[in-house]
């Protein structure tokens, strides 16, 4: 632009300076008058043209300018989302939101419960099985909507902003504000919260130990388990839902007779944390089992007996009760007709607590009283006739004995998931009992070992010397 103004300003010079000459009776030379006219004519038509090309230039680059600026735009953007999505990803853990000063409410306005229902559903059509579920608001002190909770589902951060935006109802936001006003509350402090420190072991919560130490375990909102199932030699676990399940369990392990060690069948039905059943004798391993050398599994030597049972872990308390007689039925598979021993009563009680040693790294221990009682017996046969060819058999049964015993048991998870591991220390009786498994598919195989000895004393003679067994460990789901 600059140049352009300086270049007509030099025309007009020139053409002026032409006709003051001419006018002041000066006789400049015809070639210089020519010339002079030449020029200002090519600085009169040029200008206009180096102005456009410095306005198409100005053009070009303010347009790249905005193109840029958009981009930058575009870009913050997309890290700004990021970063909602870390911090969504940081904060999952619902402890954060406890012993804070975040306020908690559960909308009571059914019009508003509605909208918002259809609004979420609008973004995740799997919400419409919540239907009817109470609608819980996390805000913080100033009204900043944390996290919407209907039944089971949750929304939060940018899901939780981007089904507000689309809704209809442009005030919807500032509703669920508002809401808080009118609306019950809801507790979020948890007595039992603590915060972990570097300096110390965490104490685990109950229900984090229970979890954890629990063979199968549905979540209350997974990614849509409805059962999982866990098979091995030592018996089948299926759960049916967060509540409902069963269990076939093969031996004692709570008083250190795993497998058919202790000739016993637990059939349990199971409801949350509870379980309730009956047992049969186990009928097989009469014989040592030599199938898969050096791995021998040694035959039982005591004696199945049928009756019920009943077990609770409820986190910080459990136990175990079973009540069990000899039946005429389970004489058949007798170890040793002669002098033969078998278990009638088991009764554990525990105190139980876990111990976080790192993020990956847990320890749950048991410490209580039980005591079983064994009966010794032996099968007569009575002849019915002189000749000896009928008999009437009969069991004679010695004073049954009491082994009371303090219970203890340690057991320890490694729960990261590229080498998940883990075992159990159990003392019991002046026996151990140790296990220890290690997971060899992610979430679908383990091999899993049981080695039960006496401690400081020679092995009664219904007990092994020490028994091993060693079993493959499926997990699926459905």
């Amino acid at each position: 632009m600059i140049a352009s103004k300086s270049g007509r300003s030099l025309g007009y010079q020139l053409a002026s300076t032409a006709r003051s000459e001419k006018q002041e009776g000066m006789k400049p030379s015809k070639k210089f008058s020519i010339l002079t006219f030449c020029l200002a004519t090519v600085f009169l038509f040029l200008c206009p043209v180096v102005q456009a090309q410095d306005t198409q230039e100005t053009s070009k680059s303010n347009q790249a300018l905005l193109e840029a600026l958009r981009d930058s735009i575009k870009s913050v953007n997309e890290d700004i989302r990021l970063l909602q999505h870390f911090l969504e990803a940081s904060t999952t853990d619902p402890r954060m939101y406890q012993s804070s000063r975040i306020k908690a409410w559960a909308i009571a306005n059914p019009e508003l419960r509605d909208s918002l229902f259809y609004a979420l559903v609008a973004v995740d059509s799997s919400v419409q099985s919540e239907a009817g579920a109470d609608v819980e608001v996390l805000a913080t002190e100033t009204n900043d909507v944390i996290e919407v909770r209907i039944g089971t589902a949750v929304f939060k951060g940018m899901t939780l902003k981007d089904a507000l935006d689309r809704s209809s109802d442009k005030r919807l936001y500032e509703r669920i504000a508002e809401s808080y006003k009118y609306s019950k509350l809801v507790e979020l402090r948890d007595m039992a919260f603590r915060l972990p420190t570097s300096f110390g072991d965490d104490f685990t919560p109950y229900d984090k130990v229970l979890e954890e130490f629990t063979p199968v375990w549905i979540h209350q909102n997974p990614t849509q388990e409805r059962a999982k199932i866990d098979l091995s030699l030592y018996g089948l676990i299926f759960k049916i839902g967060p509540s409902w399940g069963g269990e076939v369990r093969v031996g004692s392990d709570e008083i250190g007779f795993p497998f058919w060690a202790s000739g016993k069948t637990s059939y349990l039905l199971t409801y949350n944390r509870i379980k309730f059943g009956f047992e049969l004798p186990f009928r097989p391993g009469l014989h040592t089992t030599e199938t898969f050398p050096p791995f021998t599994i040694r035959s039982r030597r005591l004696n199945g007996t049928r009756g019920i049972v009943g077990e609770f872990d409820l986190g910080p308390v459990g136990g175990i009760a079973s009540f069990t007689r000899l039946t005429d039925l389970d004489t058949r598979d007798l170890t040793n007709s002669n002098d033969f021993a078998y278990i009638t009563t088991i009764v554990q009680a525990y105190y139980s607590f876990g111990i976080s040693l790192t993020p990956t790294n847990l320890i749950r221990v048991k410490v209580g009283l039980g005591f079983h009682r064994v009966a010794e017996a032996q099968l007569v046969r009575t002849p019915l006739d002189s000749a000896h060819t009928q008999f009437e058999e009969s069991v004679v049964t010695r004073r049954p004995t009491n082994y009371p015993s303090p219970y203890i048991k340690i057991e320890y998870l490694n729960k990261d998931e590229s080498q998940r591991f883990g075992g159990s220390l159990q003392y019991y009786d002046f026996g151990l009992l140790t296990t220890a498994w290690l997971e060899i598919i992610p979430k679908y195989l383990s091999i899993e070992m049981k080695y039960a000895w006496p401690l400081l004393r020679d092995p009664k003679k219904w007990e092994n010397s020490s028994f091993l067994i060693i079993s493959p460990r499926l997990r699926f789901s459905i």
